[in-house]
């Protein structure tokens, strides 16, 4: 069984914001401990639209840090990629007033599409260097079925990092525990960090350590997963922690899926779970 150095819960969407008191979730879960008795780290994924007005709520009840998904920093371009009508602006104010009230650091996310958005990849870098807030760029996934996935669209983690050198030159930095998903590099300078996730040119499915709860209680294995285990009927059987915690621990090491590691014409096709459904 893999090692796993963090307890993190994660609490991502869809849209986390949009449920009504969301904050009394995350106080449900603040109350959680690892079996050594430390408190498990809880963060949430967002896209930030709401976050100026939540964030004290957020951090009272008990969340260490969120993430927010932001595209693009031109308007037009912003509202293309998400389909919504929400600025630029709004999104922004939510990093600062989130930071602010110490759900820290901040990682901002940048879907990197090429053709669509490639030439942000350096506006963002230059708007978020000298903050304390982390930008992370991720290549463009075939994650579920309805986001249109084509390969050529695919900007490399080691293309993104091109883009950027010339201007903002980068020096590579060592992760901070095994399983983390983003290659780190700062900039030389010492004016901030940046992360790249390339589970599309470099896999890194035998180092995974994430497994995904369901709205209706069922545990996927794997962000590509088509096949989900049913955790809800083994809560509603009265089963005990003790049982709980070893149907999720055997679930685990019978795991199997390396969809990144394998992708190809006999997999592309295949019906995967949608992100929207089980978060990022």
């Amino acid at each position: 069984m893999r090692e796993f150095r963090r307890a993190e819960n994660s609490l991502d969407g869809g849209e986390p914001l949009l449920r009504r008191h969301v904050e009394d979730l995350v106080a449900m879960l603040a109350e959680l401990r690892t079996p050594e008795g430390g408190r498990v780290e809880l963060a949430m994924t967002t896209n930030g639209t709401l976050l100026a007005s939540k964030a004290k709520a957020l951090k009272s009840a008990g969340l260490d840090r969120v993430t927010v998904s932001l595209d693009a920093l031109e308007d037009a371009r912003f509202a293309h990629l998400s389909d919504s009508k929400v600025s630029v602006k709004r999104v922004l104010q939510g990093i600062e007033v989130a930071h602010a009230e110490g759900l820290s650091p901040v990682k901002v996310n940048m879907v990197v599409r090429k053709g669509l958005n490639d030439d942000q990849i350096v506006p963002m870098a230059r708007y978020f260097r000298e903050t304390p807030h982390i930008l992370r760029f991720i290549e463009y996934m075939d994650v579920g079925n309805t986001n249109g996935w084509n390969l050529n669209e695919v900007m490399t983690g080691a293309e993104i990092c091109a883009a950027i050198h010339p201007h903002f030159p980068l020096e590579p930095l060592a992760s901070n525990y095994r399983g983390e998903v983003a290659g780190r590099y700062q900039y030389v300078d010492g004016s901030g960090e940046v992360g790249v996730i390339t589970s599309v040119s470099q896999p890194f499915c035998g180092d995974c350590t994430r497994m995904r709860l369901s709205p209706e209680g069922r545990l996927f294995l794997c962000l590509f997963g088509s096949k989900g285990y049913d955790l809800r009927d083994l809560l509603r059987s009265g089963a005990t922690d003790d049982e709980l915690a070893g149907f999720v621990s055997r679930t685990w090491r019978q795991r199997g899926d390396r969809y990144s590691e394998v992708r190809g014409e006999q997999t592309v096709e295949r019906h995967k779970v949608e992100m929207s459904h089980i978060g990022g």
